[in-house]
């Protein structure tokens, strides 16, 4: 809204300064020209804060610009003096611009960049106006600056025509990255979920195997959860998956990738981590979580979880097929007690408890 009101203003103003040819109306013509021309970058200011969340005193702040703009101009709107007190305002309010497209923080950095030389250089442009006016107004010497001002004129159009273009796709990319993280983000907890898993999962996957390096992948289950709701409540079960969530986050570095992929399961991907560090990384989240208790509401709970893990070997690449390999553990896990980590799958686990066995016989 605030854009497209910055465009109107430019346009508007655009549209009243042109009626000089045609009327002689200089209230209409320069004065309310001169406001709109104002209220131009004012809008756009009040939309970047918008979009950055810094919209504090925004409002007021335009009031206060534009309402003291109109009461200086008035007795001055229609001489020279008028023009350059409306340049320089120009010029200082595209500077103030710059600088909050140079704080904000966007996923369309390309755009952002262009939208900061298109801001800089329109004020640059606005102050030579400025001090050709002032030349004007204190030489005695009659000097003819309007070609130079009329260049002015295009580039500002040209400019301000940029502007409006490029400053959609700010909004738009972070619009758009808002809508990520709402369609790949768990809601309750702030971790991916499964779809936002397998998305980065695979990017993971693609670069772990162009530069062959080990990749695990981690599924974690509360134990007994189906308990925590029936004695405690879902809101208090909702709190025990939050607890949970910060356990499995606070194990975890930069590179790892933690999803909440189902009611009470979690997923993870370790880069870079083979399988007995995946297993000694699973055993300390199971052992933190086993040693803390959730207190919630008066209650003090006891949880604990069943963890399988798996590794990329030659049989097993995508992050798909890992995903369910470590599933086929954590369901062992489950199978043999709860409470614990499984990186092998049950034929190999009864294939080495034969060969002890055997050799102890033996």
């Amino acid at each position: 809204m605030y854009f497209a009101l910055a465009c109107g203003a430019f346009a508007t103003a655009e549209v009243l300064a042109c009626l000089r040819v045609i009327i002689e109306n200089p209230f209409v013509t320069h004065y309310l020209a001169n406001l709109f021309i104002i209220a131009s970058p004012l809008f756009a200011i009040a939309g970047l804060k918008q979009v950055t969340s810094m919209q504090s005193n925004s409002y007021a702040s335009f009031k206060i610009i534009l309402g003291g703009s109109a009461l200086v101009l008035m007795p001055i709107y229609d001489v020279t003096a008028g023009q350059l007190l409306t340049s320089f305002i120009i010029a200082c309010l595209f500077l103030v611009a710059a600088n909050t497209v140079y704080k904000m923080h966007t996923n369309a950095t390309a755009q952002k960049n262009m939208l900061l030389v298109f801001f800089v250089l329109h004020s640059v442009i606005m102050f030579i106006q400025v001090v050709l006016l002032g030349m004007q107004l204190m030489t005695t010497i009659a000097l003819n600056f309007t070609q130079p001002l009329q260049v002015i004129l295009i580039n500002h159009l040209f400019l301000a025509t940029a502007t409006a273009l490029v400053m959609p796709f700010v909004l738009f990319a972070d619009i758009e990255a808002k809508l990520q993280r709402l369609v790949n983000r768990d809601t309750l907890t702030g971790l991916l979920n499964r779809r936002g898993f397998l998305l980065d999962g695979e990017k993971i996957s693609r670069h772990v195997k162009t530069h062959d390096q080990n990749l695990a992948v981690v599924m974690i289950d509360i134990d007994h959860f189906k308990s925590v709701n029936d004695q405690f409540g879902h809101s208090t079960g909702d709190m025990a998956i939050k607890w949970i969530a910060q356990h499995i986050l606070s194990q975890l570095n930069d590179y790892d990738i933690a999803a909440r992929i189902g009611g009470e399961e979690f997923a993870l991907v370790l880069p870079e981590q083979s399988l007995s560090q995946a297993s000694y990384t699973a055993q300390k989240l199971c052992d933190v979580i086993r040693e803390h208790t959730l207190k919630y509401k008066g209650n003090t709970i006891n949880l604990s979880v069943s963890i399988g893990v798996a590794c990329k070997d030659a049989n097993t690449q995508s992050i798909k097929g890992l995903l369910d390999l470590a599933d086929k553990r954590l369901y062992i896990a489950k199978s043999q007690g709860r409470n614990q980590v499984v990186a092998t799958d049950e034929h190999t686990r009864q294939k080495k408890q034969n060969l002890v066995f055997n050799n102890q016989v033996n």
